[in-house]
């Protein structure tokens, strides 16, 4: 049979150019799975559904190396249990590079070994654009992460309700601050 698998590493996105691409394939099912790349692919629900309905002689298509992995240590594991272990055949449509369980010739080798490199750095690229961004927002002192739900006045309720001896379950109860976080804020008084 022929599969194909495609992802997206946000919510926002969508298959539908990963879609286009393998549709002239007639491939039997596509995966779809929504998830970062950096998850390894082994690990991923349904890239483990996928292997497990493989059998001997079916091909897997990518629409490129960086669907299946996006370290090289990861493409290269991966793409052996898939050639060796599982004798199916593995398709990278970007890189038109086709992977049997037969010994790759060297060029082959060669080819995938940069590909999958390239995959990698692409994503170590954007890893250090994301921390070089964050890094740029904070010194402009705007605030990350989730916005605060609890005002300063209800953390100051909480606080004093602790300093008069109540117990936390109670301050939960009167103020809507969960235990941890007024244990949290009021550690040093007890």
């Amino acid at each position: 049979m022929k599969y194909g698998y495609i992802r997206c590493s946000t919510q926002k996105q969508d298959f539908s150019r990963q879609e286009m691409i393998l549709k002239s394939y007639n491939i039997d099912k596509i995966f779809e799975e929504k998830i970062t790349g950096t998850q390894k692919a082994k690990t991923r629900p349904v890239f483990e559904e996928m292997l497990s309905m493989l059998k001997d002689g079916d091909t897997i298509y990518f629409e490129s190396m960086s669907r299946m992995a996006r370290s090289i240590q990861d493409l290269i594991d991966t793409t052996k249990i898939i050639t060796k272990e599982l004798k199916c055949t593995v398709i990278f449509l970007k890189e038109n590079l086709t992977i049997s369980g037969k010994k790759m010739d060297a060029m082959s080798e060669l080819l995938f070994n940069i590909m999958g490199s390239f995959a990698q750095f692409e994503r170590d690229l954007i890893a250090d654009r994301t921390r070089q961004g964050l890094q740029a927002k904070k010194e402009q002192g705007v605030r990350l992460g989730r916005p605060e739900t609890i005002t300063e006045n209800c953390k100051q309720q909480a606080i004093e309700l602790r300093k008069k001896g109540y117990k936390l379950s109670k301050i939960k109860e009167m103020t809507g601050v969960s235990m941890a976080q007024v244990s949290k804020w009021t550690s040093v008084l007890v």
